[in-house]
């Protein structure tokens, strides 16, 4: 008998521990799954038309730098990537040869500067004699010989004195043109940016006005979106766009337009230039983006509240929605009652019971219940 009580309360014990553990292991089931969910945001929208054209980012500025001289480029400081910022070395050629121009040409300066000084004090001594001449043959003391003698010294002094001026300023030119070539012999970077391309290598001999390495500026990017043709006449300067990059989809950008062509570059689309408004360091030139033009239709584009028109249900109580709101890291379904108006092309019009900026579930209405747990699909 007592064999009997032990071995029922052993029994006992054990259904207990393995209901327990069932009911943990339920729980941690319930407790990890958390639905997904599409969701849409409730937007102020008008009546006008709108497309999106694919595009791509471009620095504001760009650069092929090169050298306004010939030779071999001795460094090369830069690469791919590198940030450089205004007026830094970016490579140097050999500039012996401009160098050793550089000091004849102070010589042949100062040769210069030395007949000057010649020509000057013969100009003088001419002139001198010249007015004592001139004296003496008023006085008829000397024959009219000496005194046209006397008057083409002094005219060939100052003809000899001007020549030596221009060939002085002739030599400081040259002085000047062979200092820039010492100078153009070491590449500068024009502006601060990024270093995005690099075309040569050391040792390499390199022409003038050949690209050494090619420099974006790094603030204001620029997307570079072409328009097609039955659309170009709707898009004007300063025109306010929205722009989503496909590498940022949770993120829209504002902008305007920049630049609009007046002609297309072939084909049947026109190059437009949009500048984004609040740029963040991620953009990149080369990153595809999506940029949204709005067309008006030609009356007044009044702003209305609308919600994705999947996000709008109807039971027996009237039209509904299931609201988002964000909990820890998912997010709390909520049914909330609305009246809507109008079907409009950005969804239902919305004239009570929602926000401007809610989140909407847009899909699986008939799934969804009122605080349920959720993820949103992204």
């Amino acid at each position: 008998m007592k064999n009997f009580t032990l071995k029922s309360i052993s029994l006992y014990i054990f259904f207990i521990f393995l209901l327990t553990a069932c009911g943990e292991e339920k729980k941690s089931v319930v407790e990890e799954t958390i639905r997904p969910v599409k969701f849409g945001k409730v937007i102020m929208s008008g009546d006008a038309l709108s497309e999106t054209f694919s595009g791509s980012a471009q620095s504001s500025k760009e650069s092929k730098v090169s050298f306004k001289v010939s030779g071999t480029l001795t460094r090369l400081n830069v690469k791919v990537g590198d940030m450089v910022r205004k007026g830094q070395l970016l490579a140097k050629i050999d500039q012996t040869d401009y160098s050793v121009q550089y000091q004849q040409s102070v010589a042949n300066n100062k040769t210069s500067e030395t007949q000057i000084q010649s020509a000057k004090s013969q100009l003088i001594n001419s002139k001198a004699t010249y007015q004592r001449i001139e004296k003496l043959y008023e006085n008829n003391s000397v024959s009219i010989s000496e005194f046209e003698q006397a008057k083409s010294g002094l005219e060939l002094a100052e003809a000899s004195y001007n020549a030596s001026l221009a060939q002085a300023n002739a030599s400081e030119k040259q002085v000047e043109s062979a200092q820039n070539q010492v100078r153009y012999s070491n590449l500068i970077a024009p502006f601060s940016g990024v270093i995005t391309a690099v075309m040569v290598e050391e040792n390499e001999l390199v022409g003038s006005g050949t690209p050494i390495a090619t420099i974006s500026a790094m603030n204001n990017p620029e997307i570079s979106v072409g328009i097609p043709e039955i659309f170009i006449s709707k898009i004007k300067k300063n025109q306010r766009v929205d722009i989503v990059f496909s590498s940022m989809s949770n993120q829209t950008f504002s902008g305007k337009v920049y630049e609009v062509a007046f002609s297309s570059l072939g084909g049947s689309t026109y190059p437009v230039t949009v500048r984004i408004d609040k740029p963040t360091e991620d953009i990149r030139p080369g990153m595809v983006a999506d940029v949204h033009f709005s067309f008006s239709n030609g009356k007044e584009d009044i702003q209305k509240m609308v919600a994705p028109t999947a996000a709008v249900g109807e039971d027996s109580n009237g039209h509904f929605v299931f609201g988002l709101t964000k909990e820890g890291t998912n997010y709390l379904v909520k049914k909330k009652k609305i009246q809507i108006g109008k079907l409009t092309r950005a969804g239902f019009e919305i004239k009570s019971g929602l926000a401007n900026g809610e989140l909407v579930a847009t899909a699986g209405l008939n799934t969804l219940l009122d605080g349920m747990k959720v993820r949103l699909l992204e």
